[in-house]
């Protein structure tokens, strides 16, 4: 089998310190005796509980790490923090399916009115990846729809008690809605405590083309929390959470866990519609980079074919890497580095006219920051 060579830098997240590599022990989605037996020599170190509970807590595994250690060897952990980990997975979960039970009503709302809805993230992405939805912890919700029905969603919300987080006038909206850097409409419940973005493209038209339109030809049922919803095959899954991921330079460690989890637990993905999907959304040079670094952080393994394909493109990716796995525990994120987001994203880019979109968009922010500042 054709295999990935490793970075040639030392990979901050296992060489740091105990608590990062004991972290990627817990949320590695193959639990086997290899890997058991790792997580129990690390805990005798010299574990700061306080600095793993907080960087869990803020990549958002927190859930997925104490049900970890509660079935492998809780006895390890001291019984205060464990406690805490508890308290923490009981509020994490049941917000998680007052959020769950929120969704499927507006979906059941939508569906009355004849509007296709599709669930994104959230809800149905802990569902389908974890099979539980307190697993993978979630603050909002993420609904995708046809920018045609925008119009009808507003009134359905404004009529369930939502309020837009921005005000506009019919004209307004329509602009908003053909702008290249909009890609959600969204919404607050203030009595709820629920932020809601209605989608009708996957993230901005310069990061990814990809618009509902574009998914709607796959869209499969699903059963969520009892009630059939649409969902997407996971063929449509993975390209989609690569983008999202290198959106936002993947600085939060548990997007990583989400795509190694949905791989290890589908050894039957069709790989072949898979990367036509990509090459369709030209979004496959993300799609590799987060397949390089799952298999290198949690030794996710793919098929010959796609091997063979990672490695055509395996000294750009191999490059791009170590700016993430630099920044993922660092106190200063590549992400908020104003060139390296910049740099990072023109990298992730392997068709020209796309860079160019990236470019012009980046630009026009720095002519509108030029303008604002002499107003102020």
């Amino acid at each position: 089998m054709t295999t990935l060579s490793k970075p040639d830098i030392q990979n901050p997240i296992t060489n740091n310190r105990p608590e990062i590599e004991l972290l990627l022990s817990c949320v590695n989605p193959e639990i086997n005796d290899g890997v058991i037996e790792g997580i129990q020599v690390l805990v005798k170190q010299n574990i700061d509980w306080q600095y793993l509970t907080e960087i869990a807590n803020k990549h958002g595994v927190l859930s997925l790490m104490y049900s970890r250690f509660n079935s492998i060897c809780p006895e390890a952990v001291p019984e205060s923090v464990l406690n805490q980990w508890r308290r923490s997975f009981q509020s994490i979960a049941q917000r998680n399916l007052f959020l769950t039970g929120e969704l499927v009503n507006l979906l059941k709302l939508l569906k009355q009115q004849d509007i296709v809805a599709l669930p994104y993230k959230g809800p149905i992405l802990a569902t389908l990846v974890y099979k539980n939805v307190a697993l993978r912890r979630f603050g909002d919700l993420d609904i995708i729809v046809q920018q045609k029905d925008i119009f009808a969603v507003r009134e359905l919300l404004i009529a369930q008690g939502y309020l837009p987080d921005k005000e506009m006038t019919d004209a307004e909206l329509v602009k908003y809605l053909n702008s290249k850097r909009e890609h959600t409409y969204d919404f607050i419940h203030e009595d709820k405590n629920v932020f809601l973005e209605i989608h009708w493209r996957i993230a901005p038209k310069y990061i990814t083309p990809i618009e509902a339109k574009d998914l709607w030809p796959d869209l499969e049922p699903f059963s969520l929390a009892g009630t059939t919803i649409n969902n997407l095959p996971l063929e449509d899954w993975l390209p989609i959470l690569c983008v999202h991921g290198s959106r936002h330079v993947w600085e939060r460690f548990s997007w990583l866990c989400d795509i190694a989890t949905l791989i290890s637990k589908n050894p039957d993905l069709n790989w072949e519609k898979v990367l036509k999907q990509a090459n369709t959304w030209g979004c496959q040079r993300m799609l590799f980079l987060g397949l390089y670094m799952t298999h290198d952080l949690f030794g996710v393994y793919f098929p010959p074919e796609i091997w063979q394909q990672i490695k055509k493109v395996e000294p750009i990716v191999k490059g791009i890497a170590p700016q993430v796995y630099n920044q993922l525990f660092a106190e200063v994120k590549t992400s908020e580095k104003f060139m390296g987001r910049t740099l990072y994203h023109i990298q992730v880019r392997e068709r020209l006219n796309h860079k160019i979109l990236y470019m012009q968009s980046f630009i026009d922010w720095l002519v509108k920051g030029k303008k604002e500042a002499k107003k102020n």
